[in-house]
């Protein structure tokens, strides 16, 4: 099996890298690995400068794909993580509710603190067990975001994102590890990776860890847009 590497400081310098391997594969690679050093040092001037939607008639907007993994403007109205969860939830299942409503499948958010189809806190399970082991744990801190219980098979669409865990470091740091399936770098993975980043960060800000590094295992990488559409996006 093939594996392609390759590595950022930060989200945008990653994603720019891998836009650019992509460019030069015929649009598309199997088993791309992207390591960012730096990934919680994240400008929210990137997703409105590199938002899809500016360059393709009906392609995402950066800010709403980053959302869907964590709602910063949520978490920082908030007192507490037990309000960002509630308050969260109400939302999205208010959304739900109109005929134009999100996808089916929810959110990978909701997938972190209802996780279907018991309703498991997956986020806040690994926040108490981060503040209560009595000794470092390399591994054992995983997420999955896909359910067969609730999931059908599907060639594209959601849920993307399969599988995260967490690696508590020697020196205290967490780096977070993922697996897409299909990750799309035109419409979003430059949301994804800044997503990830809020992610780690409010994991480390409730634990008292620092941030470590993102590493993403991208299965099926690929464009769903022309090359100089993607050209366009990334300068």
């Amino acid at each position: 099996m093939s594996i392609q590497v390759i590595e950022g400081d930060t989200p945008l310098e990653a994603w720019r890298s891998g836009c650019a391997l992509l460019l030069n594969s015929r649009g598309e690679i199997s088993n791309l690995v992207t390591t960012i050093n730096q990934p919680c040092a994240a400008d929210d001037q990137w997703l409105a400068q590199h938002s899809p939607a500016r360059f393709k008639a009906g392609a995402d907007d950066a800010r709403d794909v980053a959302n869907t993994l964590f709602p910063q403007r949520t978490y920082e109205r908030v007192a507490s993580r037990a309000d960002l969860y509630s308050q969260y939830l109400k939302a999205h299942d208010r959304a739900h509710r109109w005929q134009r409503g999100r996808h089916a499948w929810g959110t990978y958010f909701e997938r972190l603190v209802r996780f279907p189809p018991e309703g498991v806190n997956q986020l806040e399970r690994a926040i108490e067990k981060l503040n209560t082991w009595p000794q470092r744990n390399t591994t054992g801190l995983v997420f999955h975001l896909s359910s067969p219980a609730v999931d059908s098979p599907r060639t594209r669409g959601g849920p993307c994102w399969q599988f995260a865990e967490f690696l508590w470091n020697a020196d205290d740091s967490l780096d977070l590890v993922v697996v897409y399936r299909n990750h799309d770098f035109f419409n979003k993975v430059l949301g994804n990776f800044v997503g990830l980043g809020r992610l780690l960060h409010f994991i480390c800000s409730s634990t008292n860890k620092r941030p470590g590094k993102l590493v993403c295992h991208s299965v099926h990488a690929y464009f769903d847009c022309s090359q100089q559409q993607l050209r366009n996006l990334i300068q």
